[in-house]
């Protein structure tokens, strides 16, 4: 036996011993901390560790074979592409089960998991690395990309084979010129179609698609540079790449084609090599090129239909506020305008007990779907009375114990602003509490506005925030404002801020002169003040007149 042949020998020995150790630490582990974590009553973990012991035991009935000739010597096989396939894809099984188990220790407080798991971790990329290396010595296979990706990545000779394959089209005048590059061409694995001129080159390409041109310079009729402009001038050609191959030397003959959008110039006596190293640089750019289309086709279409999701949800939203009323004793307006599709602000009134009127306006933190998910929760929590331990006719009450159920570290530090009102109509008695919110502006019959808020904390912030309840008399005419900051948190054309005190001074200067509903004059008052007459932030406002 030779030198080399004693190498590769031992060679095979340690790539066989280095995939039974790593087979063993997945299989070993994995039954250990299953056994642990049923004794310990883990039974999230459990799972998860029977699942990395099952796949173990299926990967080593799949990966020992796979590394077996037919002579029975361990080395790169010749098998399909479906046993390589099933190979890579229980170890990415086996991957993110282990994933799913160390993020289900963390969070179950188990951290003495997490080291044995990470062995199992390691000994699976020890196994992902091993069959890497021994592919790109010979053996290649479709390997599954992760999820969400919907085209496979193709491994070692199988994808040098992919890029050099492509459909070129060759233009030269010269039928021995042509012949003898189309064969060279073919022997590299293309697929060669040929023409004689320029106007049959337009015919050709104007019938079928090709991924290369190789074009000749001197041609009767339309010569090279004339096909080449017709070429790059055509909406649907424009991205095809072009090779020119002519006897002509001169730097001027080479400047002239790169700026007509040549991707390469070659003198007449190339060497193979050289055209063949251009071909696949051209065919690799248009690969990625083609990728990158495809991938920007999908973003535009998820987009597309992302835009269709949040306005269904925008109008889902819409249709869970309330009906404006127009009754003899009270009249209600509002308006809604969330800074994207879907906002974080929601309000609300409705019947509670004893005819009273429970009102409120909540401002969750942030934008979006997280926000408009979590101000839905809150406003059916508030509409449903299913809020336990609260009393609902006491507004200092219900934000105490929305404070003690949304912690904002639980709720992935989303926190809330709120207003929360019972109006009486018997007695006409407002009872409010807010939380970090602007106060409600009460505008009297006969002039002037009172500012209606108790200063508590933000909802979620501090675990034991403590809130309180006050009392304001409605006489009849009178008028209740609740809003977002949204509304006067906006930027003059000169970038100062508005602010709190210059909204209710336009609220107060509105309602002396008007006497019908507010929030049409007011919001475009507003919009004209504000930078580009549009607000940064959701605005929301809800309008009680009291006859």
């Amino acid at each position: 036996m030779s030198e080399e042949d004693v190498f590769r020998a031992e060679e095979r020995k340690a790539v066989r011993h280095s995939l039974r150790t790593f087979l063993n630490h997945v299989a070993g582990y994995s039954d250990i901390l299953k056994q642990e974590a049923a004794d310990e009553g883990q039974a999230e973990l459990c799972a998860l560790y029977e699942e990395i012991s099952a796949a173990a035991l299926k990967l080593r009935e799949r990966a020992l074979p796979f590394f077996l000739d037919e002579t029975g010597n361990t080395g790169p096989s010749p098998r399909g592409e479906a046993e390589g396939r099933e190979v890579y894809g229980i170890l990415y099984d086996i991957i993110a089960h282990v994933q799913s188990a160390k993020r289900v220790a963390q969070n179950k407080g188990a951290s003495r998991y997490l080291p044995d798991t990470e062995k199992i971790l390691e000994a699976a990329n020890g196994i992902v690395d091993l069959f890497e290396e021994r592919l790109s010595n010979g053996t290649a296979f479709v390997e599954p990309e992760p999820a969400g990706i919907a085209e496979p990545r193709l491994l070692a000779e199988e994808a040098t084979e992919a890029r050099r394959s492509g459909r070129i089209l060759v233009v030269d005048d010269d039928a021995f010129n042509r012949e003898l590059l189309a064969r060279h061409l073919e022997r590299q694995g293309h697929i060669v179609c040929q023409a004689q001129g320029g106007e049959e080159a337009l015919e050709v390409l104007s019938r079928a698609p090709f991924d290369l041109l190789i074009i000749d310079l001197m041609m009767p009729g339309m010569n090279g540079y004339q096909l080449l402009e017709r070429v790059k001038g055509d909406a649907l050609l424009k991205d095809l790449y072009v090779i020119v191959i002519s006897a002509l030397e001169d730097t001027r003959s080479v400047a002239r084609c790169i700026q007509l959008g040549a991707e390469d110039y070659l003198p007449r006596e190339f060497e193979p090599v050289v055209l063949k190293a251009r071909i696949e640089s051209c065919l690799e750019k248009k690969l990625l090129k083609d990728k990158e289309e495809l991938y920007v086709a999908a973003v535009l279409e998820t987009e597309r239909r992302l835009r269709a999701e949040l306005k269904e949800g925008a109008a889902y939203v819409r249709g869970l506020l309330p009906p404006k009323l127009d009754g003899p004793a009270l009249h209600t307006d509002w308006v809604y305008i969330p800074s994207l599709s879907l906002g974080g602000d929601v309000f609300g009134y409705h019947d509670i007990e004893d005819g009273r009127l429970a009102l409120y306006l909540i401002d969750v933190s942030g934008h979006g779907i997280e926000a408009a998910l979590f101000s839905v929760t809150l406003m059916n929590l508030l509409k449903t009375q299913a809020l336990p331990g609260a009393d609902f006719g006491d507004p200092a009450s219900v934000l105490a114990r929305l404070n003690e159920s949304f912690r904002m570290e639980e709720q992935n530090n989303l926190y809330f602003t709120a207003w929360y009102g019972v109006y009486d109509p018997v007695t006409r008695r407002l009872s409010y509490a807010s939380a970090g919110s602007p106060p409600a502006v009460l505008v009297l019959p006969g002039g002037g506005v009172e500012q209606l808020a108790t200063g508590g904390t933000i909802v979620g912030a501090e675990e034991f925030a403590v809130y309180c309840t006050r009392a304001a008399e409605l006489p009849q005419g009178a008028r209740l404002y609740l809003f977002s900051d949204g509304v006067f948190e906006v930027r003059n054309s000169e970038g100062g801020m508005f602010g709190i005190e210059a909204f209710i001074g336009l609220l107060a200067g509105l309602a002396a002169r008007e006497r019908g509903p507010l929030l049409g004059p007011l919001i475009k008052a507003m919009r004209t003040i504000a930078k580009g007459r549009r607000f940064d932030d959701d605005v929301s406002m809800v309008e009680f007149r009291f006859d």
